[in-house]
């Protein structure tokens, strides 16, 4: 297969390009809802400074009337302009998945060795809290203001039913779709502890054991990017025993590959359809515009009021920079990690999951868990800069996340939007108005403190940089680890 085959943005964009196209379109589709927005006209301005400019479109977006409207707009837009190539040949992707043309591929199934039954275990700060212990950590990791209050009502609720359960919760009759099963962050130990059925689709092969689940994986792999429709064919085939819960986690970064790859994996459930996909699951980074809750804020606003001593200093020297948050929407975005991730945080992570959240599939109410998971200490942010920078984290209140914590707390905040039918994105719970769904599946949040600061957050990285590498001079010179 040719390099430039597989799923292409149309036109040979870049991601930088693409994102500031579909944003300026639709300002020119909803002047008034986001005339407050100061998009950067030029391509190669937008791209120097799309961290402002993209929390200032997303807090004129979320206040307006059409907040929903606009989000279906960017989501229908973005899958459009996803194209499968092949040599000459050019094509929608969500016309190609549609098709039922190729043949779903061999499979490897490991099965069950254990009982099933899930525990509660969280491991915090170099202590495992175990059974009704977890909630003792997650008491300590709200009161720090880590995760909203929606999250620690999330977490207690899930601990709480395993409790119930006799401490070991059993999964064994949920059957789940793991695209990028083998992330650093994925629930695949989770799922299989609890006894799950789970379809592994990674270009990496399993290399564990099933334990109390079984494992189906194909022989080769699958690259979703490059071949797209096997990927297809083995889901459909997987799910012919009726719908399974679809889990979104797939990594690629680079060259515009995290847009292209997170575009998949949604139009992947678009073309699928809610005869297929009962649930979605995935992750969003702190370092995009969230969406700040009530509790946040006012922490946010009680620091910019009496700053420390030390920050006044640096914010006096122009290192510290507000203001932290444009409305309600923090200004999380770090530079470094480019525009063509943030296009793929917020177009095919935000944007698509309030889409879903308020549409559904196919005119039919899905489940969705699209939760905040929080910065973690993962292979992906093994640059430098990043590390040094994480030495000096705490001393703005903010948590950097080892894998082991972030599995332990998404993964069950996942289960409980999955299992509670009271949970904010729940399929059956009733809201007044579409934008009080948005609203809601936007409220479980484990954000580390990124959302509490009344600085830019990038402005905190730098300066944490600076007091890290007083701790650590020597992380400078390391090189990054692979991904």
């Amino acid at each position: 297969m040719k390099i430039s085959d597989g799923v292409v943005l149309a036109g040979g964009e870049t991601g930088s390009g693409f994102f500031h196209r579909l944003l300026s379109e639709a300002i020119r589709r909803f002047p008034e809802a986001l005339e407050d927005a100061q998009l950067p006209g030029a391509p190669q301005a937008f791209k120097r400074s799309y961290g402002d400019a993209l929390a200032r479109f997303e807090s004129a977006r979320v206040a307006s009337r059409q907040r929903v409207e606009i989000a279906q707009f960017l989501r229908a837009a973005t899958l459009t302009e996803l194209r499968l190539r092949a040599g000459e040949k050019e094509e929608s992707l969500l016309e190609a998945l549609g098709r039922h043309d190729v043949p779903a591929p061999k499979t490897v199934t490991l099965e069950p060795t254990k009982a099933p039954g899930l525990s509660a275990e969280l491991p915090l700060d170099g202590r495992v809290y175990r059974g009704l212990e977890v909630l003792e950590a997650v008491k300590k990791l709200h009161a720090a203001h880590h995760v909203t209050d929606a999250a620690a009502k999330a977490l207690t609720w899930v601990v709480e039913r395993i409790e119930a359960a006799g401490g070991a919760l059993d999964l064994s009759a949920e059957r789940f779709v793991l695209f990028g099963a083998s992330a650093e962050l994925s629930p695949i130990a989770l799922l299989l502890q609890g006894g799950a059925t789970v379809r592994w689709v990674d270009v990496k092969a399993p290399q564990l054991e099933a334990g109390a689940g079984r494992l189906i994986s194909t022989e080769g792999g699958d690259d979703l990017l490059a071949n797209p429709g096997a990927g297809m064919a083995a889901v459909r085939a997987f799910a012919s025993e009726g719908p399974v819960h679809v889990g979104l986690f797939a990594y690629a970064p680079g060259a515009s590959r995290e847009l292209r790859l997170a575009g998949v994996m949604d139009a992947m459930v678009e073309a699928l359809g809610p005869k297929v996909v009962k649930s979605v699951s995935l992750y969003i980074s702190p370092t995009s515009p969230g969406e700040t809750q009530p509790e946040d804020l006012a922490v946010a606003a009680g620091r910019g009021r009496a700053p420390r001593l030390w920050q006044r200093g640096f914010q006096t020297a122009g290192l510290l920079k507000g203001p932290g948050h444009f409305g309600n929407i923090a200004r999380g975005v770090i530079s470094l990690q480019g525009a063509g991730y943030e296009a793929a945080q917020y177009l095919t992570k935000i944007i698509s999951g309030e889409v879903l959240a308020t549409s559904g599939l196919g005119g039919q109410p899905v489940t969705l868990s699209v939760n905040v998971a929080g910065i973690t200490n993962t292979r992906s942010l093994s640059h430098p800069l990043f590390q040094v920078a994480f030495q000096g984290a705490p001393q703005f209140g903010v948590r950097i996340f080892e894998p082991a914590t972030t599995r332990a707390v998404s993964g069950l905040l996942m289960l409980h939007d999955l299992l509670n039918p009271e949970a904010p994105g729940a399929a059956g719970k009733k809201y007044p108005a579409p934008r009080d769904r948005a609203r809601a599946v936007r409220t479980e949040q484990v954000h580390g403190g990124v959302y509490d600061l009344p600085w830019q957050f990038e402005s905190a990285v730098k300066t944490a940089a600076v007091l890290g590498l007083g701790r650590r001079p020597d992380l400078l010179l390391r090189r990054a680890r692979p991904a």
